[in-house]
């Protein structure tokens, strides 16, 4: 195909740091590929992921990347690829990525007139606290929980722990936290230093070095806006890209000082893992995650784990 017939599209894409942020300058590579499959990008930076939305359904972009929180009201089965406890391991990661990234998986993809076209993972989601005693979820009763744009698995979350939830957002969540008003934050490495988590962490608070599930950015495009296997390119460049991503991860990880890590025992992993089955399955319960994604997910985990005491009955 001919430079002259490229079909041109805007992406929407979310980064908290702007278009300088770390989102952006990792993304922008997907520009020289999108030529070869007959489209030419054009990238929209947002601070505020709600506007990225708002633009996206006002046909001011052709594809939009958001939260897992933000899309699945676009593609279900793609926001539930962050269900707590889902995805427990790099390998599980690589699995599930490698599903996605077959021709067949588009349907799974698509909802309606709208198709994930690339699961983007941003690391493992850690609880930082603001106290080290909170190391448990029995801890975490009483505790104030922060719940980032309304997302139904940190409010469910919360609820069934018995901690109190606190509505916040991209620009308060991190404030909130630093001074005091939230004691419990979900978030990946990558935000430690982006959001200067470390004011909140200060001499007593740590990170419960616990994944508690990956945290996912979602790219959402019109499907009817490219051609048909654009969307299986895209997630076939993602896949090809994950040694890179897991790298960007690890380097994060490994700029959180080692006096914050919280070591846990076996005992409260166990009752971790059981905790996020009730609420992933809550949350089945009440429509928000998608049944077969759920499957997936598990079928991916007992295969990489057949010992799993989940294993013996279908989630």
């Amino acid at each position: 195909m001919s430079a002259f017939a490229l079909e041109r599209k805007t992406f929407c894409v979310w980064d908290p740091v702007g278009r300088n942020g770390p989102i952006m300058s990792f993304y922008s590579d997907v520009i020289p590929k999108a030529q070869s499959w007959g489209v030419s990008i054009k990238f929209v930076s947002y601070t505020d992921e709600k506007i990225a939305a708002a633009d996206f359904k006002a046909k001011k972009c052709e594809a939009v990347l958001l939260s897992a929180i933000l899309s699945r009201q676009f593609v279900k089965f793609g926001g539930t690829m962050d269900a707590i406890g889902a995805i427990n391991s790099e390998k599980g990661l690589e699995l599930a990525l490698a599903t996605l990234a077959r021709p067949r998986a588009g349907k799974l993809m698509t909802q309606g007139k709208y198709e994930v076209i690339a699961t983007f993972p941003v690391g493992s989601m850690y609880a930082f606290v603001n106290d080290r005693s909170i190391d448990s979820i029995d801890g975490f009763a009483g505790r104030r929980l922060s719940v980032l744009n309304n997302d139904p698995q940190a409010m469910k979350f919360a609820r069934l722990a018995g901690a109190t939830p606190v509505g916040t957002t991209l620009s308060t969540f991190a404030a909130q936290f630093n001074n005091g008003n939230v004691d419990i934050l979900l978030m990946p490495a990558l935000a430690y230093n982006t959001f200067e988590l470390y004011h909140g962490l200060g001499e007593k608070g740590g990170i419960i070095n616990y994944r508690m599930y990956y945290g996912m950015l979602q790219t959402v495009a019109r499907k009817d806006e490219f051609p048909d296997d654009f969307g299986y390119n895209m997630r076939r460049y993602i896949l090809g890209r994950l040694a890179a991503i897991n790298k960007l991860v690890k380097d994060a990880e490994e700029e959180i000082p080692s006096k914050y890590w919280i070591e846990i025992g076996q005992f409260t992993q166990d009752d971790i893992d059981h905790f996020s089955k009730r609420v992933r399955l809550a949350l089945k319960e009440d429509k928000v995650n998608h049944p077969t994604a759920l499957k997936l997910l598990w079928k991916i985990r007992c295969r990489l784990d057949r010992s799993r005491g989940e294993c013996a009955r279908p989630e």
